[in-house]
């Protein structure tokens, strides 16, 4: 199946500084970046994408519950999992990261950290940093991303699900968004995340790729920053902070 990634042109071709915005007593970035950092103008070539966010509080105490992450996806090319093995989701449910491979190896398209609190005592909380892998999944006969996290100390393994949407209207072409509250629960609160996304396999003797991009320029330019993504935070009962990151789109030809 194939989805129309990114309807405005927009290519990360490094990490730069994160943007922040803030809102109610919550502070948040999102920074992103591509690879490769050149691509180009007319066909759509392999690429990864990494992107990580933050989450903290402006005034000392807990940030509110986030109850739900949109992530949205802004440049031209597409994201294919035509011939690409789906992993069920409850294949990963209480699993160890060593058991999640061993289960859903073939369907693997990302990798990462996470970075999650939980606060029992408000001086001392508890902090579980888990190691990430991303799963290609399916919902209801469209795709999705299973975010599988896992950490020893102290013992934590939760799937976060990613449910993907078109969007036709607007600067970006598909939307990724998570229940975190139904998928973490009361107590874990995310403060940090960093994945990357992307896979290159062979499907019906075809070499394809997870996300592809292109850099769809006019000949007399070679380089120009543009939506590469937006992420928004919803938390309960509120604020809603929402943080669009530009990089710059870069012609090889």
């Amino acid at each position: 199946m194939a989805a129309t990634l990114l309807s405005g042109a927009a290519l990360s071709v490094g990490l730069a500084g994160a943007e922040q915005s803030g809102r109610d007593g919550v502070e948040a970035t999102l920074d992103g970046s591509i690879t490769p950092d050149r691509l180009p103008r007319r066909h759509a070539a392999p690429v990864f994408i990494t992107l990580s966010g933050s989450i903290q509080s402006s005034v000392g105490s807990p940030p509110p519950r986030l109850s739900r992450i949109e992530l949205a996806f802004g440049a031209p090319g597409g994201l294919s999992t035509k011939g690409l093995p789906v992993c069920p989701r409850r294949l990963l449910r209480n699993a160890t990261q060593r058991q999640a491979l061993d289960r859903c190896r073939s369907a693997l398209i990302g990798h990462g950290t996470i970075l999650t609190e939980v606060p029992l005592a408000p001086s001392r909380p508890l902090l579980a940093h888990a190691a990430v892998l991303a799963f290609n999944g399916e919902a209801r006969g469209h795709p999705a991303v299973w975010v599988h996290a896992y950490a020893t100390a102290p013992p934590v393994s939760f799937v976060l699900p990613f449910y993907l949407h078109r969007l036709r209207a607007g600067g970006f072409g598909v939307v990724m968004r998570a229940p975190v509250y139904r998928a973490l629960g009361r107590w874990p609160r995310l403060r940090f995340f960093r994945v990357t996304l992307g896979r290159r396999y062979r499907a019906d003797g075809v070499l394809r790729s997870y996300l592809n991009a292109r850099c769809p320029l006019p000949p007399r330019f070679h380089s120009l920053s543009l939506p590469l993504a937006r992420i928004r935070y919803e938390f309960a009962p509120s604020p809603t902070v929402s943080i669009p990151i530009l990089r710059a789109c870069r012609a090889v030809d």
